[in-house]
């Protein structure tokens, strides 16, 4: 499956650079590093389920959480 993202230039350099010394694909990297994120988005799911009776669904409290971690 492909999935296309559009990177501010900034951010394509660092890609870049850190594809080449590695010697790892740029695609590679973007896996790896979504891979990462889902993981750990998927834990701090876990560890909130139960902890507070709210009105908010679990979504928005996931789309809270990681506003404030940013």
């Amino acid at each position: 499956m492909q999935v296309l993202v559009r990177l501010d230039e900034e951010t394509y350099a660092e890609l870049e650079k850190l594809s080449k010394s590695l010697g790892v694909s740029k695609a590679e990297i973007m896996r790896r590093a979504l891979r990462e994120y889902l993981a750990k988005r998927g834990s701090a799911t876990k560890s909130m389920k139960g902890l507070v009776k709210s009105r908010l669904s679990l979504r928005e409290l996931e789309e809270i959480y990681w506003v404030h971690r940013s």
